[in-house]
């Protein structure tokens, strides 16, 4: 297959782009909206990687929309087009993200891109569990997901007036090698540098799931014939503190060191409870996989 892979340069897109050129018949062309060499820290290490393998091909300096992007679209035919971008500036901060740039960031010139898109290519969007889902009975939790609400639904709207086969990911919680600074890094970091550990939020129930599962539900959707759109793949379920409880016993066994977290016990919660893909929430996990790998690439970079 031929691909073209928005936004390769993140964590998931990066595993996601990874495991679709173990395939060697595959091709996939990645943009980025910037040279390669202007890129930092993990996003740099990232593509990197992926720039070692021969059958991944980088366009630089393009955006969705942007006269490139659409000679792009008029010069190659591709079998899917995985859209994986989204404008993510201040996304977890209300005041300061800015909405409406979003949403036009995210989708400029979108009929014009769907009119030059070869009309037998599947369209995969991926989307967010903080955004609007009617499947869920969820409301968007924050602007962030209000933007990303508002972006799928034009998708929808122009696959369904251009007759492209549309299929989306609602990706929940993802952690594992080369992730974001978010929970798990924060944990490790802590761990590692013998600091306090204090969890704000313990009671929220959420759905983490870890990269490698993640990636190969993406491959099955890739792969699939079904007229099914929307997929909910599912981690582990559970309160924040249950989760961190149980990956707190792989970490203290594998770097042999015993370590304390203290949780919040009148912590204000803005956020919704519960927001999972999955139907069963877990009192107790067993964290299966195993993070020999994942660890090691911590222990490295200390």
């Amino acid at each position: 297959m031929r691909l073209l892979f928005l936004g390769a340069s993140s964590f998931t897109g990066y595993h996601f782009v990874n495991k679709i050129s173990d395939n060697k018949q595959n091709k996939i062309y990645c943009t980025l909206t910037k040279n390669l060499n202007k890129y930092k820290s993990t996003r740099l290490e990232r593509i990197k990687l992926l720039n070692k393998k021969k059958n991944i091909f980088f366009i630089n300096k393009v955006k969705f929309g942007d006269k490139k992007f659409i000679k792009l679209l008029s010069r190659k035919k591709f079998d899917i087009i995985c859209l994986h971008h989204a404008s993510t500036k201040n996304y977890n901060n209300d005041l300061k993200f800015n909405l409406n740039k979003s949403i036009k960031e995210n989708t400029p010139n979108i009929r014009k891109v769907f009119s030059k898109i070869h009309n037998q290519t599947t369209i995969i969007v991926t989307n967010t569990i903080y955004q609007k889902i009617n499947e869920k009975k969820y409301k968007a939790v924050n602007k962030y997901g209000i933007s990303k609400s508002i972006t799928y639904d034009k998708i929808k709207s122009i696959c369904k007036e251009f007759d492209f086969k549309l299929k989306s990911i609602f990706i929940t919680n993802p952690w594992g090698i080369l992730e974001e600074k978010k929970l798990n890094y924060y944990l490790i970091n802590n761990w590692l540098k013998n600091k306090k550990t204090f969890i704000s939020h313990p009671n929220y129930i959420r759905d983490n799931i870890y990269i490698d599962k993640l990636t190969k539900y993406y491959l099955k959707i890739l792969n699939s014939n079904s007229t099914k759109i929307n997929y909910f793949p599912s981690g582990y379920c559970s309160t924040n503190k249950v989760f961190i409880e149980a990956f707190k016993i792989k970490f203290e066994k594998f770097f042999n060191k015993k370590v304390k977290i203290e949780y919040a016990n009148n912590a204000k919660y803005s956020q919704p409870m519960s927001r999972i893909n999955g139907k069963k929430i877990s009192k107790k996990i067993f964290i299966k996989e195993d993070l020999r790998k994942y660890f090691l690439n911590y222990k490295n970079l200390t």
